[in-house]
């Protein structure tokens, strides 16, 4: 059995302070490559080529690898508990998906089921979504992460789950006409 969940959040209002997180669930600095996550070059590409062709559909630049919100989102998806950071980890808009097997749901997947809400989206009465945040104009630093978490659906085999940070955040209310294209 898969089972996929999908959540998306841009924060109005940030913290001042990051709150605390275990020293267990950060990745250690020796463990991570140069891509500020766990990420490996081919999978930052893959990260980059899947929100950038969206992106390119709908008249935004593309964006650029940010190693800071790679290690961000590592952080976060380190913890494998399917919430929202609400601002814990910086002023960025993200996005989160998980699927279960974690075998089933790779990068392009993840980022694809994002992308097919487009046809959701109504320019007369705009709502934040998934793919809103990935095609928002004014946004142009990304990074991603992964982690497999073996109890993040119970009674389902070990699921993947993604996290992306988004600079500068997107689905502002009141931006919309100006960064989202059809």
């Amino acid at each position: 059995m898969t089972r996929f969940l999908l959540f998306s959040v841009t924060i109005g209002c940030f913290l001042s302070s990051v709150l605390a997180v275990p020293a267990h669930v950060r990745v250690p600095a020796h463990v991570r490559d140069d891509n500020g996550s766990d990420a490996s070059d081919a999978d930052v590409q893959a990260y980059l080529n899947a929100h950038n062709s969206v992106r390119a559909q709908h008249g935004a630049v593309n964006l650029a690898w940010d190693n800071t919100l790679a290690a961000a989102a590592q952080e976060w998806a380190n913890n494998c508990v399917f919430e929202h950071s609400n601002g814990q980890l910086g002023p960025f808009g993200e996005n989160l998906a998980a699927g279960s097997p974690a075998s089933s749901f790779p990068i392009p997947v993840a980022i694809q089921a994002w992308a097919d809400e487009a046809s959701e989206y109504d320019p007369n009465n705009p709502v934040p979504s998934h793919w809103t945040q990935m095609v928002w104009k004014a946004t142009t630093q990304l990074g991603c992460a992964v982690q497999t978490c073996p109890d993040l659906f119970s009674g389902f085999p070990p699921a993947a789950f993604y996290v992306c940070e988004y600079s500068p955040p997107g689905n502002v209310i009141g931006q919309f006409p100006q960064n989202v294209q059809p």
